[in-house]
């Protein structure tokens, strides 16, 4: 969040707690939080499992040698944490939405031991590449900070994305190469529900329109991923495989396309949107 927004935030809190003094009471108090990205974090090579207290500006640190996570430290952040990364068996980094942030956590001694200063709204934090380095995607300014975690006082490499609000990160098994999930990316994509037909396990939203006799496989779910057929091979053995949802890409009006470019568009935008919850 920039300074001038914060700013106009403290100024209209103010004015609100002094015009409605002695008015307002339990039941009309709102609380307000930002959105958890990675809030929970098992640590690798300990036993330690790692939660962001987003409206108390905690980091909480559970024991979990036992089986039952046994509250062990509750450290003090940033304001709103929303994600919490370990980077090793002893520290973590956590990031603080609304205060701009990275505080940098000791496990053994459960203090902040470093805050770095991110760009606005910083939404998550990954560890990758050789040599490391941490990612942090800040949704605020559309840009990917890079930082070196031996020398934090460097200053980070910014990468600027095409796309609004980035928030999640991931990393490909040998750390080469760092996704990052665009909460509003325009992309021209959606999802038709897949869901299960019945039993215990019914998805109410969306309806499986993948299903449906009217889309463009007669309801054959799931539908094939290589024009009319599979690859690989479905196998008997295995058994009859579970239904699926599906992406769909707008190309033209009214034109939803999956991988083998059939055409969903009735059942998304056309008449017969309806089907797919539309």
């Amino acid at each position: 969040m920039s300074l001038t927004t914060k700013s106009v935030f403290l100024l209209l809190a103010l004015s609100l707690c002094s015009g409605l003094s002695g008015q307002v009471t339990a039941d009309s108090w709102v609380n307000w939080e930002s959105p958890p990205v990675h809030p929970l974090e098992l640590v690798s090579g300990s036993d330690l499992l790692l939660a962001t207290n987003t409206a108390d500006s905690h980091l909480e640190i559970y024991n979990i040698s036992s089986g039952v996570p046994v509250p062990f430290l509750s450290v003090p952040v940033g304001l709103d944490p929303v994600s919490v990364r370990a980077r090793t068996a002893t520290e973590a980094w956590v990031v603080n939405r609304i205060s701009d942030t990275i505080s940098i956590v000791d496990l053994q001694n459960g203090y902040v031991r470093w805050t770095l200063m991110t760009a606005d709204e910083p939404a998550d934090v990954i560890f990758a590449g050789t040599p490391q380095r941490a990612y942090v995607s800040c949704s605020g300014t559309d840009e990917i900070m890079v930082f070196d975690p031996s020398d934090v006082t460097a200053p980070p490499e910014i990468i600027s994305l095409i796309g609004e609000e980035p928030r999640a990160l991931a990393k490909s098994p040998d750390g080469s190469t760092v996704y990052c999930a665009i909460f509003e990316s325009g992309n021209g994509t959606t999802v038709l529900g897949g869901g299960f037909d019945g039993g215990v396990n019914v998805i109410a939203f969306p309806p499986n329109v993948v299903s449906d006799p009217a889309g463009p496989y007669g309801g054959v779910n799931p539908p094939p991923n290589a024009n009319g057929d599979f690859e690989p091979p479905l196998n008997p053995s295995t058994g009859t495989p579970p239904p699926v949802a599906l992406i769909v890409k707008k190309i033209d009006q009214d034109v939803w396309v999956d991988d083998n470019g059939s055409d969903w568009g009735d059942l998304v935008s056309g008449p017969q949107a309806d089907l797919s919850g539309r």
